[in-house]
């Protein structure tokens, strides 16, 4: 039987998500440029930002120390 502990887990966990997060930053790219000119698109890309940042804190580990 093969046993995979929690830590190799997550790291196949995060290096499948490398490919898909890479695209959607690839994608959204020309929607920062234009964007960021209008009061609401700014709105939209502050709260994209910060919804990318707390996932990305989520599956990134903290290490105390």
């Amino acid at each position: 039987m093969i046993v995979i502990n929690g830590t190799w887990q997550r790291v196949a966990f995060c290096a499948l998500l490398v490919i898909p997060m890479a695209l959607v930053i690839i994608l959204m790219t020309p929607a920062f440029v234009i964007l960021p000119f209008s009061k609401a698109g700014r709105m939209f890309i502050l709260a994209l930002i910060g919804r990318l940042t707390s996932w990305a804190r989520v599956v990134v580990p903290k290490k105390d120390g």
